[in-house]
């Protein structure tokens, strides 16, 4: 009779383990969002009105506390073009993420290299907006990365911080937030004073790229991985 009832015990705690196992292998549907922070600080004198990038890759990496650690990747053979907007969700940037308490999760975006069009390069990401000079006139400003660059961001929930609990019956958002405003808080403001200007659509611009100002893109590139931000709403 003993061995009886510890065998059902054996049985029934298996079928819990399982039970349990399988739960954790639910999945939540978790739309991710592009973006870059708009809002200027007090010191600056460029406002980013607008930009985008074109994706080579999209990558997740989460630790669970109650389960193995999740990792997916997605390529985009030909590029994704994805525009910066707070609320436009882009359906190829909608994976489904198995359900759990994470205590970490990372997330990498790779841009294109720039692919030759009719004899030039394709810009893989894209920022635009507006500097002041310190002589008070005001330009428009557009930044061009013309080769491939990887961004890494951990991420953190609204309301939890570090922890992020994702459950099947909450679907979440996760809004990827670049910091142009960091990029380009290490350029002199001599150095945009000074800016060589060019004419984009008969308006002179202030043009950074490899060929135009190649010193403010220097330093802009160089800390292009850093700033960004990921947060979780549910």
């Amino acid at each position: 009779m003993k061995r009886i009832t510890f065998f059902m015990l054996f049985i029934s705690c298996f079928l819990l383990s399982c039970e349990k196992e399988e739960e954790f292998k639910i999945p939540v549907d978790v739309s991710f969002t592009l973006d870059m922070q708009r809002e200027k600080t007090s010191d600056s004198r460029i406002r980013f009105t607008e930009g985008h990038l074109v994706l080579a890759s999209f990558e997740f990496e989460g630790d669970r506390e109650q389960a193995e650690e999740v990792r997916f990747e997605k390529e985009y053979e030909h590029g994704l073009h994805v525009p910066f907007s707070p609320n436009q969700g882009i359906s190829e940037l909608k994976f489904q993420v198995p359900q759990g308490t994470y205590s970490r999760i990372a997330v990498a975006i790779e841009t294109i290299d720039g692919e030759e069009d009719e004899g030039q390069k394709k810009s893989s990401l894209v920022v635009e907006g507006v500097y002041q000079t310190s002589g008070g006139k005001v330009l428009p400003l557009r930044f061009e990365l013309q080769s491939s660059g990887e961004i890494e961001v951990e991420a953190k929930s609204l309301s939890d911080g570090s922890q992020i609990i994702l459950k099947r019956e909450a679907p979440a958002t996760a809004s990827i937030r670049l910091n142009p405003h960091y990029w380009f808080q290490a350029v002199p403001s001599s150095l945009l004073d000074n800016a060589e200007v060019v004419e984009r659509n008969g308006v002179a611009t202030i043009l950074i790229s490899e060929e135009v100002n190649e010193q403010i893109y220097e330093i802009v590139v160089s800390r292009i991985g850093k700033g960004a931000e990921t947060v979780f709403t549910y």
